[in-house]
């Protein structure tokens, strides 16, 4: 998954070192770093670890902070939880969408041949089949533009999340501090978007037009697209709090746990609403499995579940988390002055003691005076710093050559596996597979190879995450490609005649392999890069700002996987050629011709990546051997610093 955050979470394994005076500012810390500590840090963290045979004082116990943590643990599952069913939600809605246009042009099909069999004699019928047959061609041709401009404009429901470093320094600084710094937003945020979800799960079955056949003037994507978009824009500003507020919540031998209740949390709340609604909307299932088993009366041609009704129900399962939440978990306040804070600019924490009280589990006293002691390598936080020179410093990091590099490989490596990433399954299902089948696809293989493989690629590639990375991305656009095409090949052919080759258990049983190999394949490949990518950023990203720096390479990331997903089905629209079809003697639809997109533009996609790799394989190798110190900002080190810092910007530095 897409790891987010603004400075907290995700981002919590990235701290700073750079400050070695302890301030005592009422703000949440992020988690020491585990590249940023150098070796007198890491000497005196472990001589303090030993016992002293002259301490007479009880040994700690290991398992306190877990025993401590552990409601906490099941909060922050529930929160991130929260997050992904809207992202499951959106993931079913492009099938849903495909089902439509199919309902459409298959009623099309009918219309025509039954005006074709109303003809009377046999000239007039079959004039009026030619015209009929003309008339089917042409609304083909029109439906499969509709469709796939449609799954265009969906897909931009999802920038929000990509987009959302635009405002996450707000999030940060801005708050209610009679309420809660992270519940000022956490609350108020989950109780709208969970009243969307309950008030306009209606709305978005009615926009689509899934309860009839109808026409496609029926279906308002833009609608649907404003809706999920408006919960995107809400669930990115609820991770930016929950990240934020894991870093207290937790204590601080539990923080680096925090991204494992992300990781955990999203995809169980993604595949709740993804798999489970398709599994549960699929007719099929519902009516040979699910009512059986539950012992419902039979309702041939209709879902166990609605859209309008899944959605209500996870609006109110939102709800009802939110009102707990708001009710029963205290958010330990922090030692500012008023009630109300919003620093926009530099905060000065040198009036007053103050300490870092908000965190959730308590700890001993002496346990939090050592934590202070050795709490000593912080990152700034919005709250801390402003918002301004929040802001400031990441235009900072945007300016400097390295970043810059970095960012051009991210923002066009993604468009050469444009079809792999959003099309390949939408075509599969357009040739006949059905949607339960594509939804079990996901927790069957991909969740298993999204935790293996990360595991053995840290052993092959051993501190070095952009060979990874390179190699995967060849395999990807290569192999991978190859194998996608033979897939939907084998699908079309299998599921339209019933035969590939040989018999029909050698047919089912190439059909199948193909199937599995093309999503294992790509699971491998896409879960190769991300760890290299994330790999790469933990250790380059300037301490000082870890968490701000992290998120923004991320933001650029998304922005990367983002932008060619809309691009890449507005083609497939615009290219595809439906065929010609006229009736037949026997009343069949006889088609002939017709162009489909996707297998010739992933021959240009193929070829555009390998072209990527030959010329901007030299950029990644370049930007791998660069210094740490060609990452680093020196923002709020000494004028030395800064004067050195500028020298690099005119290209005296080598990078």
């Amino acid at each position: 998954m897409k790891r987010r955050g603004f400075s907290h979470m995700g981002d919590s394994s990235l701290a700073s070192s750079s400050s070695k005076t302890k301030t005592h500012l009422d703000v949440p810390r992020t988690t020491s770093s585990i590249i940023g500590n150098n070796n007198n840090e890491k000497d005196i963290s472990s001589s303090s670890s030993l016992p002293n045979p002259n301490d007479s004082s009880p040994t700690p116990n290991p398992m306190d902070d877990q025993h401590d943590d552990r409601f906490n643990y099941a909060l922050l599952l529930a929160l991130y939880t929260l997050q992904g069913i809207p992202m499951g939600l959106s993931a079913s809605i492009p099938f849903l969408i495909q089902q439509k246009v199919q309902m459409i042009a298959s009623s099309a099909a009918h219309h025509a041949a039954a005006a074709a069999a109303a003809g009377g004699s046999e000239t007039i019928a079959a004039v009026t089949a030619d015209v009929a047959a003309a008339h089917h061609s042409q609304s083909l041709a029109d439906l499969t533009k509709i469709a796939y401009n449609a799954q265009a404009i969906f897909a931009l429901c999802s920038w929000p999340f990509s987009l959302k470093l635009l405002w996450a320094p707000i999030v940060d600084a801005c708050f209610s501090k009679r309420f809660g710094r992270r519940k000022s937003w956490l609350v108020p945020i989950q109780l709208i978007a969970g009243a969307l979800m309950v008030g306009g799960s209606d709305y978005v079955e009615q926009e689509l037009g899934l309860d009839s056949v109808g026409s496609s003037s029926e279906m308002n994507v833009r609608g649907v697209t404003f809706f999920f978009f408006t919960l995107y824009f809400l669930m990115a500003t609820q991770d930016i709090a929950v990240d934020g507020w894991a870093l207290t919540m937790l204590s601080r031998n539990n923080r680096g746990k925090g991204p494992i209740c992300n990781s955990i949390g999203q995809n169980i709340g993604y595949f709740l609403s993804y798999v489970g609604f398709l599994a549960l909307n699929d007719v099929d299932s519902s009516e040979n499995l699910w009512r059986p088993m539950l012992g419902m009366k039979s309702k041939p041609g209709v879902g166990l579940v609605s859209l309008g009704g899944f959605v209500k129900f996870m609006g109110t399962f939102m709800l009802v988390i939110t009102v707990l939440v708001s009710l029963f978990k205290k958010e330990i306040d922090m030692s500012i002055e008023g009630g109300e804070m919003c620093t926009v600019g530099v905060c000065d924490g040198s009036s007053g003691s103050r300490s870092n009280n908000d965190m959730e589990t308590l700890l001993p006293k002496k346990k939090q005076q050592q934590e202070e002691e050795e709490d000593d390598d912080d990152e700034m936080d919005a709250y801390e710093i402003g918002i301004a020179e929040t802001y400031h410093r990441l235009w900072a990091v945007v300016k400097l050559p390295a970043v810059q590099s970095l960012i051009l490989i991210l923002l066009t490596y993604r468009l050469p596996c444009a079809l792999s990433d959003n099309v390949k399954f939408l075509k599969a299902v357009e040739f006949g597979l059905s949607k339960q089948t594509t939804a079990l696809l996901s927790p069957t293989i991909v969740l298993p190879l999204g935790i293996m493989v990360p595991i053995i690629a840290t052993k092959i590639w051993k501190g070095h995450p952009l060979k990874q990375f390179m190699w995967a991305y060849k395999f990807r656009v290569t192999f991978v490609a190859l194998i996608d095409v033979l897939m939907l090949l084998a699908t079309r052919s299998f599921l339209g005649s019933g035969s590939i080759m040989g018999g029909e258990g050698t047919s089912r049983a190439i059909f199948w392999a193909l199937l599995i190999l093309s999503t294992a394949f790509q699971a491998t490949v896409f879960s190769l890069q991300f760890n290299s990518q994330m790999t790469f950023f933990a250790h380059r990203v300037d301490p000082a700002i870890g968490g701000s720096y992290m998120t923004l390479l991320n933001t650029f990331a998304n922005l990367g996987g983002t932008w060619p997903s809309s691009f890449i089905m507005y083609l497939i629209g615009q290219y595809t050629v439906p065929p010609t079809c006229s009736v037949g003697d026997d009343g069949a639809d006889v088609c002939t011709g017709g162009r489909d997109a996707y297998f010739p533009l992933q021959m240009v996609l193929s070829g555009l990546g390998i072209v990527w790799i030959c010329v901007m394989g030299k950029r990644v190798q370049h930007v791998a051997d660069l210094p740490d110190d060609a990452w680093k900002t020196h923002i709020g080190e000494s004028d030395d610093g800064e004067e050195e810092m500028q020298e690099y910007k005119k290209g005296g530095k080598h990078a």
